[in-house]
């Protein structure tokens, strides 16, 4: 582990264990660096705002109400998020009284994509940019969700497993195959300039 690494994983951890003593200060310190990136995944899981913002409310209140029983996370991004995608298909399934429903059914992932001019040549037309959004809407829903946690938010491809409930070599071709699909299709397009990194480092 490197030195910063380890300098911020030292002061999780210092943090962590405040706030599973009570300190109110460490529990806002967790919640103001996390919610905003919760939100922004919650919103792609699901376009209703105040039910997302429910959510994130109910994974805080959960985590802070049990604080003593909870192991101190490896990652504690990776836990608020695989428990906020819990809670949405747990409520979702209350709402609906189909507990049988798949989860697919629930929950669909979708996104809009922000391709930026300092991502891509600033010359770069309108329609070029919708273009590439439209061949990023051809991914299946779940294609998306694990480019979007595994190039936005830099997840591992077994806490992506996790996360998405899939196996973790499913994880790993999956995402061969998006971007072989995202390779072809902007070769087809004439968008030869833009290559797949860059336009996976544009998915916010």
């Amino acid at each position: 582990m490197s030195d910063v690494k380890e300098k911020i994983q030292n002061e999780f951890e210092r943090v962590w264990i405040e706030f599973v003593n009570g300190d109110k200060a460490a529990f806002t310190s967790i919640y103001n660096s996390n919610v905003d990136a919760l939100f922004s995944y919650g919103m792609k899981l699901n376009s209703n705002k105040n039910f997302v913002k429910d959510c994130i409310q109910d994974v805080f209140l959960d985590i802070y109400e049990h604080r003593k029983q909870i192991s101190m996370p490896r990652n504690i991004k990776f836990y608020l998020f695989k428990a906020l995608k819990n809670n949405m298909f747990r409520e979702l399934k209350k709402e609906r009284k189909k507990s049988s429903l798949p989860e697919d059914e629930n929950m669909s992932f979708f996104t809009d994509y922000n391709i930026e001019t300092k991502t891509i040549d600033i010359e770069v037309e309108k329609h070029q940019k919708e273009l590439v959004a439209k061949i990023i809407k051809e991914l299946t829903p779940k294609q998306q969700e694990i480019l979007y946690l595994r190039f936005a938010k830099g997840f591992s491809y077994i806490e992506i497993s996790e996360i998405s409930d899939i196996n973790h070599n499913s994880v790993r071709k999956q995402v061969y195959r998006a971007i072989k699909k995202l390779r072809k299709s902007l070769t087809l397009s004439g968008i030869t300039h833009l290559g797949v990194l860059s336009l996976l480092m544009a998915i916010k």
